[in-house]
């Protein structure tokens, strides 16, 4: 049933019409609170009544910098409307870059400003200057927070260029400097022109041939005395709201699984997340023509993160705890083509604290796909609990009873991502196809409790198989760890058991992961888990030291989120780290563990029941 239901909707998918959709995304910056994003709401929301939704809204919530849902802090609206800076050694363009023509260049928050300045490198003395800053100095957790006290203007920077081409910097909404983002070149060739260097060759976007810059500056700026400033123009528009796009499929009962897609990104954002939002109207155009549902189907559309908990904020004050949706489905990066980026479209589970059918029903649907469209390129895999887009959110609730199981189809490991390298180019029809058609199954499954319990059975006995060789292939990488992959696989062993327990009560069904009693630990913040809030509330010192982590390795996000959701389950720290490590499928850093959980505790948001 479930092999003809995947064939039935591949065959139904409008892959042109979706990627029309991605097109026209692609043309706006749909930075959080923005006149490029409330355009892009609005081209979602007038393609989702054309598609047959209903009750299609746009909220548009404050964006005021200051408002609060729980610990999420409403985004600054924020619209370059004039973004430009030049780089000149005496009368000679170096570097010249404009947003309106070259995406990314401008750092989001970046001040409004219309001056003209000297250029200086990070060890020179930077007051009033515009810095030119390397790769390593970028990574610095504390830049920023420098080159404001030592009186910088504002700063350019090759630290996040992928591929020639610019990449993502995001400064915090009350930023009082600015900043752009350049290519390698073009911060070489700066250097050059602050060392009076004239050996230029092989820069791109420069304005004049290089030869001619070498010979031009050599003969008007002797060495060791560059005359290099910076002429720049910034212009920002502060009008805007933060819109959250939803449409309802409605279905019998009061009971709603939810699809979420992030519409935020600079331009293009082909992939991340062009691809996703305009995948979520292709979920809806294949679901449309079966209306016999259950449970409604609701469609959200959103700024990441704080636009979703906007939303969900706004639905729990209106309905209290019947908002929760019974089942989450996130599109985030799906399209990315199999050649091109290299990386497998990753069907990422529900955490091990809301255990959920979910999994393997997706995992299995997803294998049904992959084989059905076995003659175009491309892979698929199952990926642990990260929680990096919109679906963390539902999930990670202190309230257990606020929680609902959810699973995101995405492309980790782009190389292209967060950068303007991110074009339509590199999204792939199959590939898109591909997640469209798992989402649409997964969405009409769980809208119908479509699957018998023979099925859930075979579903779940299939998906342990595959479990436990994938559990052992992970113990024989990690064998050197002492007694860790024995552990492991038993924890497996017992989540396995667990799934099959769930077979009778239905796709319905949560299983909680048992609670000590009394317990050791509780979990305190309101709302969903929010690593920004945490660092809110945090010491300068706790701040920087958990900064520095993420910066080290992102997946201390997800190493930070296990432990707090964790912790009320184990009887201690280390117990705790050793079972979100098993989640993570792999060992944890102790020493940066043990950090995170020290800023878990400095905030309250997990203490000691005794304490």
């Amino acid at each position: 049933m479930l092999n003809d239901l995947c064939a039935a909707y591949l065959r139904t998918i409008r892959i042109d019409d979706v990627m029309t959709h991605l097109a026209r995304l692609t043309e706006h910056d749909r930075y959080q609170a923005s006149l490029g994003i409330e355009r892009a709401a609005e081209l979602i929301a007038e393609a989702a009544k054309s598609i047959g939704l209903q009750d299609v809204t746009i909220d548009r919530f404050v964006a005021d910098g200051s408002t609060s849902w729980w610990t999420f802090q409403a985004p600054r609206a924020w619209t370059p409307t004039i973004a430009r800076l030049e780089v000149r050694a005496g009368d000679v363009i170096i570097v010249a870059v404009d947003h309106a023509t070259r995406p990314f260049t401008i750092a989001t928050y970046s001040a409004a400003a219309e001056l003209t300045t000297r250029v200086a490198r990070f060890t020179d003395d930077v007051r009033g200057a515009l810095v030119v800053i390397g790769p390593a100095d970028f990574a610095r957790p504390t830049l920023v927070a420098e080159l404001v006290a030592r009186g910088a203007v504002g700063f350019v920077t090759d630290g996040p260029s992928r591929h020639g081409q610019p990449g993502r910097i995001e400064l915090a909404s009350d930023a009082t400097l600015f900043a752009f983002s350049i290519t390698t070149a073009q911060r070489e060739a700066i250097e050059s022109a602050l060392s009076g260097v004239s050996g230029m060759a092989g820069m791109h976007d420069l304005q004049i041939a290089s030869a001619q810059i070498a010979s031009r500056i050599s003969s008007s700026t002797p060495v060791g005395e560059p005359d290099t400033r910076a002429h720049l123009h910034i212009e920002i528009d502060r009008s805007a709201h933060m819109p959250v796009v939803t449409g309802v499929l409605p279905g019998r009962l009061t009971d709603e699984v939810w699809l979420t897609s992030h519409l935020c990104h600079p331009r293009p954002g082909a992939n991340d997340n062009a691809s996703g939002a305009a995948g979520l109207l292709g979920v809806a155009a294949a679901l449309v023509g079966r209306r016999d549902f259950d449970r409604s189907v609701r469609f959200v559309w959103g700024p990441e993160f704080v636009g979703v908990a906007a939303l969900i904020h706004q639905r729990y004050g209106a309905v209290g705890r019947d908002a929760r949706p019974v089942a989450v489905i996130n599109l985030d990066m799906i399209g990315e083509d199999p050649v091109q980026c290299g990386v497998p479209l990753v069907v990422e589970r529900p955490p091990d604290w809301c255990l959920s059918l979910l999994a393997p029903l997706a995992e299995h649907v997803a294998e049904r796909v992959f084989t059905l469209t076995s003659a175009d390129v491309g892979t698929w895999r199952a990926g642990p609990f990260y929680g990096f887009s919109d679906h963390a959110l539902f999930a990670n609730f202190a309230d257990v009873e606020w929680r609902s199981p959810a699973v995101q189809l995405w492309h980790p490991g782009d190389p292209f991502n967060h950068s303007a390298a991110d074009t339509l180019d590199k999204v792939s029809p199959i590939q898109m196809r591909r997640a469209i058609a798992i989402g649409a199954v997964l969405a009409d499954v769980l809208a119908r409790d479509g699957v018998t319990r023979d099925v859930l059975a075979h579903v779940v006995d299939e998906w342990s198989v595959r479990e436990a060789a994938s559990a052992t292939a992970v113990a024989v990488r990690f064998r050197e760890r002492g007694a860790w992959p024995e552990r492991f696989l038993t924890y497996t062993r017992e989540r396995a058991a667990a799934m099959r327990s769930l077979v009778d009560i239905g796709l319905s069904a949560r299983l909680e992961p048992p609670r000590r009693t009394p317990r050791a630990f509780s979990a305190r913040w309101p709302g969903p888990f929010n690593y920004r809030g945490l660092l809110a509330a945090s010491s300068n010192r706790q701040r920087d030291e958990v900064v520095a982590l993420f910066l080290a390795d992102k997946r201390n996000y997800a190493v930070l989120t296990h432990l707090a959701m964790l912790a009320e389950t184990c009887e201690s720290r280390d117990e705790t780290i050793d079972v979100a490590s098993f989640a993570l499928r792999a060992p944890i850093d102790e020493a940066a563990a043990h950090r995170l959980w020290s800023a878990l505790c400095e905030v309250r948001w997990l203490a000691e029941v005794d304490a």
